[in-house]
């Protein structure tokens, strides 16, 4: 890395920068956004031969140790507190309340924090864990020494406010508590703050939120434990003694990893392989380290399933978290059967198989319905096609069954999947070859009944229920700008290139 001293004269100031002469002029410019609080779109930075572009080859300026340069801008378009005041539910118009429910906000960054608002975003979608937020009570409102309790207060206050929002909103409040608790996401580069790894940031607050809510609650699980948690059985097999005892046990999970290798072609490859590991260890029959097997099955599945996609890793030369850019196809519904003890599977299955016969009923019902009403259409004379009643009769009988074939167990496991299928309804997605750079959005299921057009300039309006027939439609979190857009662009991040690639995938259990 060839790096230079230069100062930066802006508004009567003066700024000390560290360049990065590897770095294009984009990355200079973002180090000014977290020194001057400019935007980079507004920044106008003099220096041989007109203004800086962010395409910009910084060798190719010429520029020497101490040399002072021009910026000229201003901060007036930086994120800042809506100007609006607040609205309350209970103080909007119909028409306010309908934009506020289905037309989700965004959450501005506040300098490469895209990651953390990716994640912010995907936990918001489980409506479980703001339900058990609501009644979390910290033991004092100190920010000192009860840090944990704090963040998670601090999560539970962000989630209200959004929901009073029409706009953007702006969690500062959040990320300071974020960096106190943890210090590495406060880590700075040359004046700026350094982006993130959106999967840590997950998995921190997670663990926190979790801590925190049982600690509240000791009489009952927490919304993790209770939704976001599966149990594994494991076994550990020496491959070099048949003496050696197989030694079984019980542990929890709270994601599933997705490995990536050469070989790896669709999810379900990699979901199968992170349940087989080969680790050395010491053998008490052989008195050295031997060769193990680590076998794992899902012994409990839990309503939301995260899946990680191992796609960085630790390079030496470079150190820095690289990449791995393969394509990796994954299914809009999961069926993880396969990954399941033969206990829970055998408990399973018959339920799966007849929920997916129930859907062919509904589907095949919907499509009736508009057969007939094409027919009525077609012919002005002709009777109003009638409700379908054998179909209605069908669909009873057919949920009876489903019913009937939950295991009682499972029936009491209010929090867990009893089918063994789920629906993709939320993925973080990484921009880029390296954890330390590139850009991360979050993208959301449209529920049914959140069927909505955006204009290109303005706010979404709402167009009704999207039929079951039709494909769904997503939204897009791309900090805080939030679009609508076909499920035809989920299909084209399962990787590849630097191009939006899945990181995070949230599944949840389909019911019946």
């Amino acid at each position: 890395m060839s790096t230079i001293p230069i100062v930066v004269r802006h508004a009567g100031k003066k700024y000390e920068v560290l360049v990065d002469l590897d770095e294009p002029g984009e990355v200079f410019k973002y180090q000014l956004f977290s020194l001057t609080g400019v935007d980079p779109d507004r920044q106008k930075i003099l220096v041989k031969g007109g203004q800086l572009k962010d395409d910009a080859d910084m060798k190719a300026l010429g520029l020497k140790p101490n040399q002072a340069l021009m910026m000229l801008g201003t901060a007036g378009e930086l994120p800042k507190e809506p100007p609006v005041k607040t609205k309350f539910v209970e103080d909007m118009t119909d028409q306010q309340l309908a934009l506020a429910t289905k037309s989700p906000i965004g959450l501005q960054n506040l300098g490469n924090t895209c990651y953390l608002n990716s994640t912010l975003q995907c936990l918001r979608v489980m409506p479980e864990l703001g339900d058990e937020l609501n009644l979390y009570a910290p033991a004092t409102e100190s920010m000192n020494g009860l840090s944990n309790s704090q963040l998670t207060k601090g999560l539970r206050d962000l989630y209200r406010e959004m929901k009073l929002q029409t706009s953007a909103y702006y969690p500062m409040d959040f990320l300071q508590r974020l960096r106190l608790v943890f210090p590495q996401f406060a880590e700075q580069s040359e004046g700026r703050y350094k982006q993130q790894d959106a999967e840590e940031a997950f998995s921190q607050i997670l663990a926190v939120v979790n801590a925190s809510l049982k600690s509240s609650r000791p009489d009952a699980p927490s919304f993790v434990e209770k939704y976001m948690t599966g149990r594994y059985t494991t076994e550990m097999k020496c491959l070099e003694s048949a003496d050696e005892p197989i030694k079984k046990s019980i542990e929890p999970f709270s994601k599933l990893d997705c490995h990536i290798t050469g070989e790896t072609n669709f999810l379900q490859d990699g979901l199968l392989k992170s349940l087989t590991e080969n680790i050395e260890k010491h053998s008490d029959v052989l008195g050295r380290d031997a060769n193990f097997q680590l076998s794992k099955k899902i012994d409990r599945l839990p309503k939301y399933l995260t899946v990680h996609f191992m796609r960085f890793y630790w390079r030496r030369d470079t150190r820095k978290k690289s990449k791995i850019l393969r394509k990796v196809t994954f299914p809009f519904e999961l069926d993880v059967t396969d990954l399941c003890s033969d206990e829970l599977k055998a408990k399973l299955v018959p339920v799966r198989d007849k929920v997916r016969e129930l859907r062919k009923a509904k589907e095949e019902k919907v499509r009736a319905a508009k057969r007939a009403r094409t027919a009525l259409s077609d012919d002005t004379s002709a009777a109003t096609p009638s409700a379908g009643p054998t179909a209605d009769a069908e669909i009873a009988r057919l949920e009876g069954e489903v019913s009937a074939a939950v295991d009682p167990d499972l029936k009491l496991d209010e929090g867990g999947n009893s089918t063994g299928l789920y629906e993709l309804i939320g993925i973080i997605s990484h921009q880029g070859k390296s954890a330390d750079s590139g850009h991360y959005q979050f993208w959301r299921k449209q529920e049914p009944a959140e069927a909505t057009e955006v204009p290109a300039g303005g706010r979404a309006t709402a167009v009704g229920t999207v039929s079951q027939k039709e494909e769904p439609k997503w939204w897009r979190f791309n900090d805080d700008k939030v679009s609508v857009v076909e499920q035809s662009k989920i299909e084209t991040m399962a990787g590849g290139g630097e191009s939006d690639s899945a990181l995070i995938l949230l599944y949840r259990g389909i019911g019946f």
